[in-house]
């Protein structure tokens, strides 16, 4: 996920309006190198993001400048969220989608403590705290040095590191059974490589989603776009939209 401003002055209007009076704050953090969790505003959302971190494009990229409205979906009941960070995507969803139950999984410790104190006031967010994969099993977080929307459990041929943290794995099928769902409306992917072990894995669920929108990572590992395409042999409308692919069943 990357957030681009087209220059300096707008990168600056658009951190004034969402800090509002506390941009000194930021300002303070970003002098003394600090990272401190602060809450910002962006379109009357308050959202609670990490200072000097990746936080505020995730922030910025969901809500102001609303990556995923590109979606054309009617009424959907059921959607995944899976990479769901600190949960603005999950609230984008949630606030153009209003009647649909939103399933928000993040594996990373920091972001799902964020994650659940943004979606707490939303009742149709369920937040989970593991990883999607091609199988259940255990697997460790790496870190690739890209900030808070870089961690994978997948192996990258980028440089990373263990974090440490030892997640529980599900499966979208595990998903769907655990919660009563028989069709996805929409399944969200942005997993940083995970998905090709996924999407490898999908052949018992793929048929249940209506719309996959996914972020491939060929970059970190080799072999995401092919197995999203050959998982969606059976859908009929593609789109791209930057780095992300949207496959529609109808």
């Amino acid at each position: 996920m990357i957030y681009e401003c087209k220059n300096k002055w707008e990168k600056f209007l658009i951190y004034h309006k969402a800090m509002k009076k506390g941009l000194y704050l930021f300002i303070l953090d970003k002098l003394f190198k600090r990272e401190m969790v602060r809450m910002i505003s962006i379109d009357g959302i308050n959202i609670y993001i990490r200072t000097n971190t990746s936080d505020i494009y995730v922030a910025i990229s969901s809500l102001f400048e609303k990556e995923y409205d590109y979606i054309r979906a009617d009424n959907p009941k059921f959607i995944i969220d899976a990479g769901a960070n600190i949960g603005t995507s999950s609230i984008f969803f949630a606030e153009k989608y209003p009647d649909a139950r939103i399933i928000a999984m993040e594996p990373e410790e920091s972001n799902f403590d964020l994650l659940l104190r943004n979606t707490r006031n939303y009742e149709n967010i369920i937040a989970i705290k593991a990883a999607i994969w091609g199988a259940s099993e255990k697997r460790t977080i790496k870190n690739q040095f890209s900030g808070h929307w870089g961690y994978t459990i997948s192996d990258t041929l980028k440089r990373s590191e263990s974090t440490g943290q030892n997640i529980n794995c599900t499966t979208i099928g595990n998903i769907m059974e655990k919660y009563g769902i028989e069709k996805i409306d929409i399944l969200k992917m942005d997993i940083e490589g995970s998905e090709k072990n996924v999407l490898e894995n999908s052949s018992n669920w793929i048929d249940s989603v209506e719309i996959l929108t996914v972020e491939l990572h060929d970059r970190i590992c080799m072999g995401c776009a092919r197995a999203f395409y050959l998982a969606t042999k059976d859908f009929t409308i593609f789109e791209k939209h930057a780095e992300k692919v949207t496959a529609y069943k109808h």
